[in-house]
């Protein structure tokens, strides 16, 4: 199947390209990706690695043929998951340069995987309507403001039947402390809280929405990553440096921390197009 990498016409305003430029040169330079490979499992950038993929994937009941979108694909790990496990065809998308072409090598490893990638802005990227049967998406939409405009994308892009599977960063309900708004800040999130989110979803025409709150279990994970880290810090520091080992040591702690005080939340979300 073609592989390919595309730069989006319609991607070359200058908003996009600076925080195009902030994402490779800091969130997830090459070295931030080896860095969170460390934690999460090769093939992954976001929260639980496979194992909360595979749970998270259970709830869309893939069939053989489907066609799913995944918006935010990073390196591409549960595209290569899906498209295994459950034979469907999956389009991954991404702003970042780096984490594309990493999920390109990978692809060029086993050519037989129905996946593509493709380097672009979903927030000006369009495909025709009824494009896909799943619009799948881990940790990213934090980084989009205008979240209703994107789903209302999502919604013209999937068949009728169609599922969207959300996971994302959230906040409390609770006026965010000065800390957390430095927090975000500095990371260029802009977070509802899960109630919000689901109310948004349903706003633009999903149907069946569950908004949970899964900060518990974001808890437990970031705990059990924690534990993993530290047992392996030798190790850790030899792969990677000193430096990186505390900056997830010192990141992580900062994450639990942020969860009891009832500022940072984890949401799952998921809705139908009937």
């Amino acid at each position: 199947y073609t592989k390919a990498v595309k730069e989006g016409s319609n991607d070359n305003n200058e908003a996009i390209a600076t925080f195009q430029k902030f994402l490779d040169e800091q969130q997830y330079s090459n070295q931030s990706i080896t860095r969170y490979e460390k934690i999460f499992g090769e093939g992954y950038v976001s929260t639980g690695g496979q194992t909360t993929t595979t749970e998270f994937v259970e709830k869309l009941n893939l069939k053989p043929g489907e066609r799913v979108l995944d918006v935010g694909c990073g390196i591409g790990g549960g595209d290569f998951y899906m498209a295994r496990q459950f034979g469907v065809s999956v389009v991954g998308i991404d702003l970042s340069t780096n984490m594309v072409h990493r999920a390109l090598e990978t692809s060029m490893k086993d050519p037989s995987v129905d996946v593509e990638f493709e380097i672009c802005d979903a927030t000006t990227k369009e495909f025709p309507d009824a494009s896909f049967d799943v619009v799948y998406s881990r940790d990213t939409i934090l980084h989009i403001e205008d979240k209703k405009a994107l789903f209302a994308k999502f919604f013209r892009w999937l068949k009728p039947g169609g599922r969207v599977l959300i996971s994302d960063y959230c906040q409390g309900e609770q006026k965010p402390t000065d800390r957390f708004k430095a927090y975000i800040a500095g990371r260029g999130y802009h977070l509802l809280s899960p109630s919000q989110y689901g109310k948004v979803l349903e706003s633009v025409g999903f149907t069946s929405v569950l908004a949970e709150d899964r900060t518990e279990q974001f808890v437990e994970v970031l705990k059990d990553e924690l534990t993993r880290t530290l047992a392996q810090k030798q190790q850790f520091v030899a792969e990677t440096s000193e430096s990186d080992f505390k900056y997830i040591v010192d990141g992580w702690q900062a994450k639990i921390v942020r969860c009891g005080e009832g500022d940072q939340k984890w949401g799952l979300f998921y809705g139908k197009k009937e």
